[in-house]
């Protein structure tokens, strides 16, 4: 098996940590009255743009300052994989209050961004960011383009914008988000409209996007990457003797029916143990009473949250498989993450995280519990088949690099100032 050797991990914070409130920290057109709405720069050299030739990009950066997985690594990842371009851009970083701004990524260019956080706490800034006169676009550092990276939008009037749709579960399916669902959905749909140039990181995001009724002109696929820290285990005949699930504890994971799948596994002794890496989300209160209900209790572990990225190497690397049988996702990093650590996956048929895998996943019916016990049992019996879906997806896995996430991201900044001018 081809495999590539560990290296060091970027010396992230531990993913246990958890910062306050998310919001903005966003400058007024006109003068504030309130001097704890204005700006003070981070713990970094206060200095001009050293090229003003170079495009200056006004940067959400604070999911990555309160969540380590999912949309949080997206947003480190890209920012710090941005400021390494050779041409790349400017990165005007915006942080959201005094706390957050001093959770710095590592691995920024120090010539090639500012951090600027504000007094206020960040969900204060969330309310504020939209009264009248408030414009990111207008902020002192002139941006050329504003990236909003989350579904938290500061208001923006006198720039080009990019959003990022890291997916449309709260559209195709009002019970993934419950009663937040038409909230988010007017919110969501009234960026989409204004912004130059839509973010979507696989092709069934994109067919989401038009469901919503976005022009696919205007939507730009931007797949996200996977360090090369996630890496096959150094001895590749280390045990792998269980099976792993890395989500969020809640509804549009699948859960309840990837249990019922293995429970019937159990009953024929034809699957491992199960161990769930996941925090408890909304509406994960019915799954957790019913594992614990379970006749088969005593063969899963859960793990609320990984102590530190080795350890979540560790999982990846230790498993048999990934179970990822979730109903909708945008992109699935847990896939990506497995994938690069040499383990087969269980994945739903025409989802995102299907699409990720390629033609080397073993794909279920997600909706269909007899579809995902088959799909566990084959990948566990048939022993060639997984050892060669493994190599197929470690291959696949070297496609998806964080640099090209930036170069794509980049590129559709320069359209989205096109656009607009």
């Amino acid at each position: 098996m081809t495999r590539t050797e560990p290296t060091q991990t970027k010396g992230e914070q531990n993913p246990s940590e958890r910062g306050e409130g998310s919001g903005h920290v966003l400058e007024s057109s006109f003068r504030p009255r309130f001097p704890s709405v204005s700006f003070r720069e981070c713990a970094v050299p206060r200095t001009a743009c050293p090229l003003r030739s170079m495009l200056k990009v006004g940067f959400d950066i604070r999911p990555a300052l309160f969540d380590y997985a999912g949309i949080g690594r997206y947003v480190r990842e890209v920012g710090v994989a941005l400021t390494q371009l050779e041409d790349g851009p400017y990165l005007e970083m915006f942080a959201p209050s005094w706390r957050g701004g001093r959770k710095v990524p590592e691995g920024l260019h120090p010539e090639r961004h500012r951090q600027h956080r504000g007094w206020l706490p960040g969900r204060a800034m969330k309310w504020i960011n939209h009264l009248p006169g408030m414009d990111a676009g207008r902020h002192p550092a002139k941006v050329d383009v504003f990236h909003w990276t989350d579904f938290t939008f500061p208001t923006v009037r006198s720039c080009a914008t990019v959003m990022t749709m890291h997916d449309a579960a709260f559209a195709v399916d009002p019970t993934f988000h419950g009663w937040e669902t038409s909230r988010l959905l007017d919110r969501v749909r009234r960026h989409m409209v204004q912004a130059d140039v839509v973010l979507v990181p696989t092709a069934p995001t994109l067919h989401d996007a038009e469901l919503l009724g976005l022009d696919p002109q205007q939507v730009h696929v931007v797949p996200h990457g996977v360090s090369p820290f996630f890496c096959p285990p150094e001895d590749k005949h280390a045990p792998r003797d269980y099976l792993l699930t890395v989500s969020t504890i809640e509804p549009r994971k699948n859960y309840p029916r990837i249990l019922k799948a293995l429970e019937q596994c159990w009953d024929r002794d034809l699957a491992p143990n199960w161990i769930i890496l996941g925090r408890p989300g909304w509406e994960h209160e019915p799954f957790l009473e019913r594992l614990e209900r379970s006749r088969h209790r005593d063969r899963i572990t859960w793990i609320s949250h990984a102590e530190s990225e080795d350890r979540l190497r560790e999982l990846y690397q230790g498993a048999l498989a990934l179970i990822h049988p979730s109903l909708h996702e945008g992109f699935g990093l847990p896939v990506l993450e497995a994938m690069a650590c040499g383990t087969p996956v269980v994945v739903g048929e025409g989802t995102s995280p299907a699409w990720v895998a390629g033609n080397a996943g073993m794909l279920v019916n997600t909706r269909d519990i007899d579809s995902i016990a088959e799909g566990i049992e084959r990948i566990v019996a048939e022993d060639w088949w997984r050892k060669h879906a493994a190599a197929v997806l470690l291959r696949r896995s070297r496609e998806f690099t964080w640099e090209n996430t930036a170069q794509l991201t980049h590129r559709a900044y320069q359209k989205a100032v096109e656009h607009y001018g």
